[in-house]
């Protein structure tokens, strides 16, 4: 799998802007979404400012707990979740 560069623009105990190298919203909308289900979450957004030639910057604010941890936990959920999803896939796939 290949590893995204991802660089902290901001960062303290509540709040986290984060930018993820080549990544668009095919990565930021499910990542977002899970990581609203977290109740410890308060905001989660992102924005880009163009898609052809800006990278995306992630926003987490966190009512409680480490927002960088929070992101984490989402993405691991998220991988795992497709990793299940591709499992299930090839085997009900007819190839």
């Amino acid at each position: 799998m290949e590893e995204k560069k991802i660089k902290v623009l901001e960062r303290n105990e509540k709040e986290l802007k984060i930018e993820i190298a080549g990544e668009d919203h095919t990565l930021l909308v499910p990542l977002t979404s899970k990581l609203l289900e977290d109740r410890q979450v308060d905001i989660a957004s992102y924005s880009i400012k163009h898609t052809l030639v800006s990278d995306p910057v992630l926003y987490v604010k966190m009512k409680e707990g480490d927002p960088l941890a929070a992101v984490v936990s989402a993405a691991d959920s998220l991988a795992s979740e497709f990793d299940d999803f591709a499992s299930k896939y090839k085997k009900a796939a007819i190839v």
